[in-house]
């Protein structure tokens, strides 16, 4: 993993300094948060009051993130931080945060906002030992994001979170909040709507991912292409998934990129679509924002899911 040198960090606070005082009345509330997701969500709550930074663009890795320079600038200069937390920015996020040495948002203080508070984690392990994968999530499922109703929640501690931090603009949080989760439900109420008739249809996904958003909308995860997380799947184990979907009817196999090549193979074999859906909404384009992203991800799905024959 990257690491920051001792000058490189030195001749970057010294520059920094004059600019790292309290913040004036005037002034934004510099907010910086790991995923475009709850950037969004942030102004959403904070309007003009806040000045928001997304550590992520929404199409990397989460778990593989270098701590760049500019990643430590952005830090240092914060006076919130906003996480997903469940160990999805535990491979970078704390050597960023020691080397930013920016006691303002360190966990534990007003300025840390850990998005996770009151979710309950889906997919935790039974067994957590090594051969169970490289790339198992002790704490659970860390991608409670794709569940537009646990994204209430994520509204809920943000607007908690920036008003215990300036309780001055409380009210103004919990307003733009209410306003904001509004808009939320209208679209979870149309969402339900829309995908109500695949009640049941499986789908098939490469890693943990899905399972917040299958429980939301009453929708089976056949299969995963990988057998251990982290581990490259063989022949065997994609024959093995072809054989469920063939006789699970499934329509969709979703996979981010990299994976889309194994899922060729699979759905080479049987009568399923394959669907490339990031995790995250993005900083700029057609998934700007938390909303359209998460419109973006049921309009997928409503258009690839097979009807369950009854």
């Amino acid at each position: 993993m990257s690491r920051i040198s001792n000058g490189v960090l030195t001749a970057l606070i010294l520059l920094l300094l004059p600019w790292s005082g309290q913040v004036f009345a005037e002034d934004p509330i510099r907010v910086v948060t790991t995923t475009p997701d709850l950037a969004d969500i942030v102004r959403q709550v904070g309007g003009d009051r806040v000045s928001v930074i997304s550590l992520t663009n929404g199409s990397e890795d989460l778990h593989n993130i270098r701590p760049r320079p500019r990643l430590l600038n952005a830090v240092f200069r914060a006076d919130v931080l906003v996480q997903i937390g469940l160990d999805m920015e535990h491979a970078w996020l704390p050597q960023l945060l020691n080397a930013a040495r920016n006691d303002r948002v360190r966990p534990g203080t007003p300025g840390f906002i850990n998005c996770s508070a009151g979710i309950q984690p889906l997919d935790v392990p039974a067994a957590t030992t090594r051969k169970e994968g490289p790339d198992l999530h002790l704490k659970g499922n860390p991608h409670y994001n794709l569940s537009p109703f646990r994204g209430r929640q994520i509204v809920a501690n943000i607007v908690e979170g920036l008003s215990n931090k300036y309780p001055q603009y409380s009210e103004e949080f919990k307003k733009r909040g209410a306003e904001y989760l509004q808009q939320l439900d209208q679209k979870i109420s149309e969402w339900k709507d829309r995908l109500a008739p695949f009640k049941g249809a499986g789908f098939i996904e490469y890693h943990p991912t899905w399972s917040y958003f299958a429980k939301d909308f009453n929708l089976q995860i056949v299969d995963r292409i990988e057998a251990k997380a982290g581990v490259t799947p063989h022949a065997t184990r994609l024959a093995e998934v072809t054989e469920k979907a063939r006789q699970n009817s499934v329509g969709l196999i979703i996979v981010r990129p990299v994976n889309q090549d194994l899922a060729r193979k699979i759905a080479a074999n049987c009568d399923a679509k394959i669907a490339i859906l990031p995790h995250h909404s993005s900083v700029k384009g057609n998934l700007k924002g938390y909303i359209p992203f998460m419109e973006h991800i049921v309009s997928t799905f409503e258009k690839n899911l097979k009807v369950e024959q009854r």
